[in-house]
């Protein structure tokens, strides 16, 4: 009798083991570009390589409903249109929310200082981006790159509203397949230290 409550004891944890394995959804991660609380979404613009070190944000632009629960959310995201700097072409790439995609500015840089850390005096406690109309530049901190760079655009490009020159906060989004616009969880993945207790 015993060898067989406990057979049985064993199969049970076994199937309800193997059923919670079953999990058919998906993840994505990007920048976000837009949050609604009011409405209750959620937008970012996809990275196509999934390379935490070498991120690409080039992919689709994805709008998200959020999670039922408040404890599926994390902490609120910013947002910003700034979605990668690319120093070897002297380009941003930028979410033009009017048109909903990404666009490729072409800049020049005119100074870029690297290994500046967060906590580094030259970023600590300052607001960026600096829009200088004058020199026809725009000064920004990347925390990825650990640079602070400075390029001069288009005159046109110096009328944008700040949220073109911030970065988004980087998200992960899990969702069921059966649901793909309505998110089951989100992390700020900007925002949220995996390695703190």
């Amino acid at each position: 009798m015993k060898i067989r409550s406990l057979l049985l004891t064993l199969v049970l944890a076994l199937s309800f083991a193997l059923a919670a394995c079953d999990f058919d959804g998906g993840v994505e991660q990007g920048r976000c570009v837009a949050f609604d609380p009011a409405a209750k979404t959620l937008t970012i613009v996809v990275d196509v390589t999934h390379d935490q070190f070498n991120p690409h944000y080039s992919g689709g632009v994805h709008t998200y409903k959020l999670p039922a629960e408040a404890r599926d959310m994390g902490p609120v995201p910013a947002v910003g249109g700034r979605l990668m700097v690319d120093l070897e072409k002297s380009s941003l790439l930028l979410y033009d929310p009017a048109s909903k995609s990404v666009k490729e500015l072409p800049v020049q840089f005119t100074d870029v200082e690297k290994n500046i850390g967060a906590k580094h005096p030259k970023v600590a406690g300052k607001t960026f981006p600096i829009v200088d109309k004058e020199k026809e530049s725009v000064t920004i901190y990347s925390r990825r790159l650990e640079a602070l760079i400075t390029f001069k655009v288009p005159a046109p490009a110096l009328d944008l509203p700040p949220y073109t020159w911030t970065a988004g906060d980087e998200m992960r989004i899990a969702f069921r397949n059966s649901d793909k616009n309505q998110a089951i969880r989100i992390m700020n993945v900007s925002k949220t230290n995996i390695f703190q207790k």
